[in-house]
């Protein structure tokens, strides 16, 4: 199945007659000899370079080996893989022919990822070795293609560059898929368009205020809309460089970053509980993006907080703070200008300054919002209003200053050391589970991950011993989730409480989690 997109941009926008190719072969033309791409996968394995024009004649012979193994336009190829140059080279391939790369995340177990094969239907897989086994289900009737974990490429992929055929720079085109949890207890497919992909690159450097001389360290997974999106898309559209890990290093982040004179990252709360005992080096780092005004980090870092809030939906930030003028701690910032966005309460009015309501983001499908929900069109139905505008699901204050701050997260997600979780997802495992008759997921605040989730059950037969239990059902969301969504702890209780008929008290759930942790 090809993937198509209704979606059509208006007659005249920012993006007219380009691409995410031509914009490369652009940069590859303006930046030729500029390092574009550093990786640095670690002290035991290669690390290497390559400059704006090296990385397009890679992407280009790339390309060309899609098309010798079946590739045609709109067909989706699932990328599996862990940061690594063969990602964003295959990424740009699969743009270059009008192929759609589906961002897949790496920690999903094989239910997860036939779900999203479902959603995609994916052509071939471009993954790395310790994936086959979670793939094995995937894998007759695809292509397969392994990326060499020694070197971060892909090279047999390689083909004859000269054999491509010419830049069809249509914007509106499908680009890529993006996994996203929420509450349909399932990852919901993301599609984005080329402009998305532009619109997020140029907005994102602008508020970043970022140029060509920016050095960017990406150590976010780029399966994720933050580094691919406001990190690693942003830089290349500004012509800058960017440093390349396969995840966070602690012991190499202030090595790496005065190495290369990095001037640009993303700020995660780990980074707080790592680096906080060490010694701070004289660096170059102009911003760190983060999700709210936080002193205490700047002065403890010597560093800029660029504060931000976004989502996959919305491509790059929607409320943005300025980097110049320090906001009010805890803040997120103020409605960037290239957005609308309206605070309602559950009727769908706008609430007054200091009241929490739902974050809802006005915008164009396909350009500043993304183009749809793949193969959910249910999903697609309720998350617009009737004004057309995206429902966030995130609760956030209007302050009497008119900064805006974040308050809760409407949807019933956690944020596990940096991944979105829906408990309703994890919530949906517990309950195909026979001895399972009811469950509820809470977060519970941990000091490394920022929230673990924790489940309470009730089940559907007596005389079980409560302990046994509780081990056979995680190890049974083991088997059916990725391990940053298995519950830490599953607690049994004969009845769930409830706030009204068939809704869970999640709040009385919380207070017990918190009772049961403190006693040990």
């Amino acid at each position: 199945m090809k993937l198509t997109s209704s979606i059509i941009l208006p007659q005249l926008h920012p993006y007219l007659g380009m691409n995410v190719s031509s914009v490369l072969r652009e940069r590859a033309a303006v930046y030729a000899d500029k390092p574009f791409l550093y990786w640095e996968p670690g002290p035991s394995k290669q690390k290497a370079a390559w400059t704006y024009q090296e990385f397009e004649d890679l992407v280009n012979r790339t390309a060309s080996g899609l098309i010798e193994r079946g590739v045609r336009p709109l067909d989706a190829v699932m990328l599996v893989l862990p940061n690594s140059p063969a990602f964003l080279i295959t990424w740009f391939a699969c743009a270059r022919i009008g192929a759609v790369a589906v961002d897949t995340n790496v920690r999903y177990n094989t239910d997860e990822l036939v779900h999203a094969a479902s959603l995609t239907k994916p052509v071939g897989i471009i993954t790395h070795q310790p994936m086959l086994e979670t793939l094995e289900p995937l894998l007759d009737g695809r292509f397969v293609e392994l990326m060499d974990d020694e070197t971060g490429l892909c090279e047999q992929l390689y083909g004859d560059a000269q054999a491509l055929p010419p830049i069809d720079p249509v914007a509106e085109r499908p680009l890529c898929v993006q996994f996203t949890s929420g509450t349909t207890a399932r990852p919901k497919a993301v599609l984005y368009t080329h402009a998305n992909a532009l619109w997020g690159a140029e907005v994102g450097a602008s508020h970043a205020e970022m140029t060509s001389s920016d050095i960017n360290l990406v150590y976010a997974p780029l399966f994720h809309t933050m580094a691919l999106s406001w990190q690693f898309l942003a830089t290349f559209w500004v012509g800058g460089t960017v440093v390349l890990q396969p995840k966070f290093s602690a012991s190499r982040f202030w090595s790496l970053s005065v190495e290369y004179g990095c001037t640009v990252t993303a700020f995660l709360k780990i980074m707080l509980t790592t680096l906080k005992g060490q010694p701070v080096p004289q660096h170059s780092y102009r911003i760190w993006s983060s999700g709210a005004e936080a002193p205490m980090i700047e002065e403890l870092f010597g560093v800029r907080l660029m504060t931000a809030w976004g989502m996959s939906e919305v491509v790059t930030e929607v409320i943005i703070g300025s980097i110049p003028h320090r906001g009010s701690a805890g803040v997120i910032g103020r409605l960037s200008k290239e957005y609308q966005a309206r605070i309602c309460d559950e009727r769908g009015m706008e609430v007054s300054a200091g009241q929490a309501g739902e974050l809802r983001v006005g915008g164009i499908r396909g350009l500043s919002l993304f183009a749809g929900y793949l193969g959910d069109d249910a999903a697609n139905r309720e998350a617009f209003d009737e004004h057309g505008f995206f429902r966030t699901g995130d609760s956030l204050r209007r302050l009497a200053t008119g900064e805006i701050q974040f308050v809760t997260r409407i949807k019933d997600m956690l944020k596990v050391g940096g991944e979105n979780v829906a408990a309703a997802e994890i919530e949906r495992v517990l309950n195909s589970h026979s001895l399972v008759r009811e469950s509820g997921v809470v977060a519970l605040r941990d000091p490394l991950l920022d929230e673990v989730p924790v489940a309470f059950v009730s089940l559907t037969a007596d005389n079980h011993e409560t302990a046994e239990i509780g081990d056979m059902l995680i190890s049974f969301c083991r088997e059916h989730l990725a391990d940053f969504k298995v519950p830490r702890a599953i607690h049994v209780l004969e009845e769930l409480p409830e706030v009204s008929i068939g809704k869970i008290a999640k709040g009385q759930l919380t207070a017990i989690a918190q009772q049961l942790a403190a006693s040990g």
